[in-house]
């Protein structure tokens, strides 16, 4: 079992792709049960369990961007859902997302660059603990954006200290005077439990 609190705090103040690289190569066997079994980590089925009651057929292809070590497609995947691919930069967390045998495809990429993804392939896209601080830039919204389908779903999660240091609203306001999105939800649910901590989970529906 590691140190979460230590590797937790290395991983929040990474400063470059090689120190978040090499603080998931650490953490990745640990992370399910340090941050689920221990200390609740509750987004990743709250957004699973939104996307869930949302979509109508579960037959619907779906995306988990910074999908980890697979918590949410573990989650959509016992909601009937199959075909899910998920995206991470870390190989070692993408390592053991491959060993919840729930993703059709794996990819690994970098949220903060262009998806190699085409337009629209996808019914649903889900972020879950990946716009955080040292990870990933609000702006990354607008290639989650465009590789959902219109009418489509995107939702994510920000927790609340970074969500005030960056600049989440500016960039939803810019996707919503575009047309490109129209904003459902945005509400302040739990994200660690044993924390206290709090995260916004916004829903966004592509247009």
């Amino acid at each position: 079992m590691s140190n979460r609190s230590e590797i937790h705090d290395r991983v929040l103040k990474a400063r470059s792709l090689k120190d978040l690289e090499d603080g998931y190569r650490d953490w990745a066997r640990d992370y399910d049960a340090d941050l689920v079994e221990n200390a609740g980590y509750v987004a990743p089925k709250q957004c699973a369990d939104t996307l869930s009651d949302m979509m109508a057929s579960r037959n619907e292809r779906i995306l988990d961007a910074g999908c980890g070590t697979g918590l949410v497609g573990q989650y959509l995947a016992e909601s009937g859902f199959r075909a899910i691919d998920g995206l991470d930069y870390s190989p070692d967390m993408l390592e053991q997302a491959a060993a919840k045998g729930c993703y059709s495809d794996l990819m690994r990429a970098d949220l903060n660059q262009a998806l190699n993804i085409p337009d629209n392939q996808y019914s649903a896209t889900a972020c879950v603990g990946t716009f955080t601080s040292g990870h990933v830039a609000p702006q990354a919204l607008h290639e989650l954006v465009r590789v959902t389908s219109p009418e489509g779903a995107v939702c994510f999660t920000v927790r609340d200290s970074f969500w005030e240091e960056s600049g989440f609203v500016s960039v939803i306001d810019d996707l919503t005077i575009q047309g490109a999105v129209e904003l459902v939800s945005r509400v302040e649910v739990p994200y660690v439990l044993s924390e206290g901590s709090h995260c916004h989970q916004v829903v966004l529906q592509v247009l």
